[in-house]
């Protein structure tokens, strides 16, 4: 955060327009991206994993292994081991990954069985448990290994000022010494390497803080380490590890052929049992029970596990990780033709692209990701090629366009990609407890939406209910946090922990979304929640059954409670997530005297997520950043919270993102209630609901059932009549073209038309290699897949066209009315041909709107989740703009949000 925050005008509408026009500006001078990769083979994904602590492993892992058997070597004791005690600890300890080859930046799954259940015992340490990270170097049995590896972004030695009171309350006071590198330096495989340990300053009258420098290459929320894994009852640990390729992680490089790393990384698991760290002749590894004596056992695990003072490097697990390369270009010479809109349908480009680019008359494709609307007036005003929308082009759906630039264009629309928006999520017990099931209704999503929870606005953490150190609506609000919400609870969700036991963490803030950037997807989410009455009501200010009220920055602007002028949100849905809320903390006057002038807004408290795929990979690894703790030894002042540690409370985290991105990244999604014309009683709001689970069968049924815009011919989801088994979120993504534009000369023309035939072919098989549809996605349907074909067709002049008025399109085929394709020339008067892309009369709208039901939710599978397929992965160029790099959605083809198309 930085050293003040900008005052909001008390208008919230005003300062949302600011906030939205500061973020375009930054969308047009930000381009992060990397060329397109070739056709290249992957591994099958059916490469799992594991390895045996105790050895006995196939030749190919065990060389990788320390000699654990050498615990044996003095022969003594039951065990076989009088020494270190580590025998038994871990002696029948197995570590499974899911997937080590083929990767790219997504989740796998770490599972280990064979040990004791977790032992917390509050301030005073943990036993039994894993860390797990990832590391890069030649050989995992050199001595210079533990340099390699991605480990200490937790510590206070890195992060400045006092150690998190978090982690202080799970390792207790000396957590440092179990989540710092132990003196290690950090080596990059660029050939940096960490700094000596050294002084920064901190404020004023303070004698700062020690760093290594660690946080130059990586921090808490850009390392994917996993600094405590707990293992439940039955002696089994689970955590879906995130690994990162070269494009997200340069100083690991992992899968660039440039680097030294090349293709393969390593993923390195170093358990921690109930005895002592301490080698025979070392310092203190450990508060021993009743000594210090080697082998004894222990209540606090002192001593870091890279550091070569303590022996529990020496336990490690190594598990090799074998990359496709983020970096393989197309052809030299290849077109480059720029696609701008959804990043819902990034996946599915970054899956298409290798094929896409590998012949003679391939074609590399970038996608800018914008707004819907900034999209559709980019393809008006001539500013790109194509657009891939799940919205037609009308009066309404341009911004601020001239609309009489409709009238002018020629514009056909075709599917490319039917996928989701979900509500990903993460929640797990403080035993280890993984809870897949989450309900939702659509007034629930407006509570997080609208800021009315104490946890998601300004607060000071060190103090909630002090003076001056809690906003106007913390202390307006009812609730604290989600899992304190009574509809929560009567969703059969989760329940918050009451003392030890299962449970979820009561969340503080439970809620991430992405901004200040729009999606049509977002549109479609305040829709659902629109479509729904006890939403609604919720927004117009009454009570829900349990007494909860909007928080006041939400009301609209009519309402005699409004704060700030209050916001429309009933009107129409905006494509955004608003974060309105105008209070501050703390007060001027103590930020003056006590915080050296500086205050937290609702943006700096909560920050965005730069993406859907960033707002992923942030709920997979539970990080909430959270800034509000204030460190007067901190240059910043204000720090966030390193990501959240299952700690004696369990975890939770949830927020919107795309399908694609919560398969890759392992996440849940939260089953969506359908919604309702009449509202719900505090005993009905379960019973009379329908909610609905994500799958390629819901998605398929709510694809089926969208609503045939009669002016286009696109397929618009209606959430106000989705019928039984039908996912809310569903979507298809179309591309849009304007055959009038000059854009679109031949050559163009037949690169898009590429595109089309290959989505509609090859491209909508289900594969998890590159060049299939990922998971995320489901195959569109014969109807969908002619009418891409027909637009294809169009763009390469194949074909008669009827309607043709002999303009640039001359001898095009126009593609007929079908389930979603649009591409229908408008009604007579419509302001001339192919005004709105299209015209249906109420005839046509009706035999389409019949071909469109009659698709089947049975023409897909369901959907299985997995780890394998891959995620596109922001390109970093350094540890300083590692983390916004990541948050782009960067991927395998140039990919970039910024006001220009193709």
């Amino acid at each position: 955060m930085t050293a003040s925050v900008v005052r909001i005008p008390r208008t919230g509408l005003r300062r949302w327009t600011a906030l939205l026009a500061a973020a375009a500006v930054a969308a047009g001078l930000v381009s992060l991206s990397h060329p397109a990769p070739a056709a290249q083979a992957t591994e099958a994904t059916d490469s799992a994993v594991t390895v045996k602590w105790a050895g006995g492993n196939a030749p190919d892992l065990q060389r990788y292994q320390p000699d654990h058997a050498a615990l044996t070597s003095d022969g003594a004791g039951a065990g076989g081991d009088a020494g270190s005690g580590h025998w038994n600890d871990f002696k029948d300890l197995e570590v499974t990954v899911s997937q080590t080859r083929g990767l790219r930046d997504q989740a796998v799954t770490v599972t280990a069985k064979g040990l004791a259940p977790t032992v917390r015992t509050t301030g005073q340490g943990v036993r039994n448990y894993l860390h797990v990270f990832q590391c890069w170097g030649p050989d995992p049995l050199a001595d210079d290994f533990a340099q390699t590896c991605q480990w200490g972004g937790y510590s206070n030695k890195e992060v400045g000022g006092s150690i998190p009171p978090t982690i202080r309350n799970l390792f207790g006071d000396d957590s440092n010494s179990i989540i710092g590198r132990g003196g290690v330096p950090f080596r990059a495989v660029t050939g940096d390497v960490s700094a000596p340990e050294q002084i920064y300053p901190g404020g004023p009258g303070t004698s700062g803080f020690p760093t290594q420098g660690i946080q130059h290459f990586f921090t808490a929320s850009t390392s994917n380490e996993r600094p405590f894994v707990p293992v439940a009852a039955d002696g089994t640990a689970r955590t879906n590890f995130v690994v990162q390729s070269g494009a997200a992680q340069p100083y690991l490089g992992c899968g660039d052929r440039r680097s030294a790393a090349g293709e393969r990384c390593w993923l390195v698991v170093v358990p921690r049992g109930s005895h002592s760290g301490a080698l025979p002749d070392g310092p203190v590894c450990g508060r021993p029970l009743p000594d210090n004596s080697y082998g004894r056992q222990t209540t606090i695990q002192i001593g870091e596990p890279l550091s070569p003072d303590c022996s529990f490097w020496d336990n490690r697990v190594v598990v090799p990780l074998d990359f496709d390369d983020p970096y393989l270009s197309c052809p030299p010479g290849s077109a480059e033709r720029g696609v701008v809109g959804s990043e819902l349908v990034s996946d599915a480009l970054s899956s298409w692209q290798p094929r896409l680019c590998a012949g003679a008359d391939g074609a590399a494709f970038n996608l800018t990701t914008n707004t819907g609307n900034l999209a559709r007036a980019q393809l008006l005003t001539g500013q790109t090629g194509m657009v891939a929308v799940s919205r037609p082009l009308t009066e309404r759906t341009i911004g601020p366009t001239d609309p009489s630039l409709l009238a002018q264009a020629d514009v056909r629309y075709a599917p490319l990609a039917n996928t989701a928006l979900v509500i990903g999520f993460v929640a797990e017990s403080q035993q280890g407890t993984v809870y897949s099931d989450v309900r939702l209704t659509p007034r629930l999503i407006a509570k997080l939406l609208t800021q009315s929870y104490r946890g998601n606005v300004p607060y000071i953490n060190a103090s909630w209910n002090a003076a001056n150190r809690v906003s106007e609506s913390f202390a307006a609000l009812r609730l604290d946090h989600l899992v304190d919400d009574e509809e929560w609870g009567a969703l059969g969700n989760p329940p918050a922990p009451r003392g030890p036991g299962e449970g979820v963490d009561r969340g503080e803030n439970a809620w991430v979304v992405v901004g200040p950037h729009g999606d049509d997807a977002i549109a479609q989410l305040w829709e659902y929640v629109l479509a729904d009455a006890d939403a609604v009501a919720f927004l117009r200010g009454e009570p829900d059954p349990w007494g909860n009220t909007v928080n006041r920055y939400y009301l609209p602007p009519d309402h005699d409670d409004a704060a700030g002028g209050g916001y429309d949100l009933l009107s129409a849905p905006p494509d955004a997530f608003p974060k309105i809320d105008q209070s501050l903390v703390p007060t001027a006057a103590t930020a003056a005297t006590d915080y050296r002038g500086m205050q937290i807004d609702s943006t700096s408290f909560h920050p965005y997520s730069a993406s859907f795929q960033a707002n992923a990979v942030r709920i997979a690894n539970v990080d909430r950043r959270m800034t509000n703790r204030w460190d007067k030894d901190s240059l910043a002042g204000w720090t966030a919270e390193p990501p959240l540690l299952p700690l004696l409370t369990g975890r939770l985290l949830l927020g919107p993102v795309t399908a694609s991105a919560a398969e890759h990244f392992g996440l849940h999604a939260a089953q969506l209630a359908l919604p309702l014309e009449e509202t719900t009683t505090a005993e009905t709001v379960r019973t009379a609901r329908e909610f609905v689970p994500y799958s390629d069968g819901t998605v398929a049924a709510a694809v089926a059932a969208a609503t045939v815009d009669p002016d286009t011919g696109m397929a618009v989801p209606d959430a106000a009549s989705l019928p039984p088994g039908a996912y809310p979120l569903a979507t298809t993504l179309y591309a849009a073209v304007d055959l009038n534009s000059p854009r679109l000369d031949a050559p163009a023309r037949a690169d898009y038309a590429l595109l089309l035939d290959y989505a509609a072919g090859q491209g909508n098989v289900r594969a998890t290699a590159r060049g299939g549809l990922p998971d995320g996605y489901v195959p569109l349907t014969e109807t969908q897949t002619a009418a891409a074909r027909q637009l294809a067709a169009a763009l390469r002049g194949e074909g008669g066209d009827p309607d043709d008025d002999g303009g640039p399109n001359e001898g095009g085929g126009r593609p007929a009315p079908h389930e979603g394709a649009g591409g229908v020339d408008g009604p007579a008067g419509s302001g001339g041909p192919g005004a709105r892309g299209a015209g249906l009369s109420e005839s046509a709208a009706a035999e389409l709107q019949q071909s469109q039901t009659s698709v089947s939710a049975a023409d897909a599978v369901d959907a299985v989740p997995t780890a394998a397929v891959s995620s596109p992965a922001a390109r970093a160029v350094g540890a300083a703009m590692l983390a916004a790099a990541a948050a782009l959605v960067a991927s395998p083809f140039l990919l970039r949000r910024r006001d220009a198309g193709g």
